[in-house]
């Protein structure tokens, strides 16, 4: 990796934080600075804009989300127990997630819906990622044979994530796990029951 990679990562990683907790129009470019130790010039010889600067944020962002799920489900040795390691990800993210301010795809998701097509085509794509990867785990636990043939797989992943999405919501705005507990417990027992 060259040191322009090197700066822009570091930018990335630097300021994912600020707007996951501020949000794009609520970030200044003192906020950027302040955060980075970088001056204007320095970032936007890096960066074409703001816009750029939190795209790569949002990336970084997610990806250390993706890493954290990686590890979870590293030592797993079935798919529902895979499927049970997201849950508990997510029960223990609500209050402690990986990028301070709560889920990236959420918070991101939520300011780009009304004013930045461009950001919301980048965020859809990670929903449907977040969703298929679900949908993948289900369809070969069926396949392996740990869960029952017939079950509507895509409409199960929906369910299981924007039930998760809702609480982290929910939990976030109380300071309270309650809601993410309940979400996680039905969820659990909806596994229970599709299994053989």
């Amino acid at each position: 990796m060259g040191k322009a990679e090197k700066t822009r990562q570091l930018i990335a990683q630097k300021t994912a934080p600020i707007f996951n907790k501020k949000g794009f129009e609520a970030t200044s470019l003192t906020d950027l600075t302040a955060a980075t130790g970088l001056t204007k010039g320095a970032l936007y010889g890096n960066f074409k804009d703001k816009s750029e600067i939190r795209r790569e944020s949002f990336q970084y962002a997610m990806e250390k989300v993706r890493s954290k799920v990686r590890t979870q489900l590293g030592s797993c040795t079935s798919y529902k127990e895979q499927l049970q390691a997201l849950l508990n990800f997510y029960a223990g993210y609500v209050l402690n997630p990986p990028i301070p301010g709560g889920c990236p795809l959420l918070n991101t998701a939520i300011e780009a819906d009304d004013n930045d097509f461009s950001m919301r085509k980048i965020v859809t794509k990670e929903l449907n990622s977040t969703v298929d990867f679900i949908d993948q785990l289900l369809q070969k636990g069926i396949a392996a044979g740990e869960f029952r043939g017939g079950t509507n797989t895509k409409a199960l992943a929906y369910t299981f994530f924007c039930s998760i999405e809702g609480a982290i919501m929910f939990s976030r705005v109380e300071r309270s796990d309650a809601s993410m507990k309940v979400v996680v417990t039905h969820c659990k027992e909806i596994l229970d029951q599709i299994s053989k």
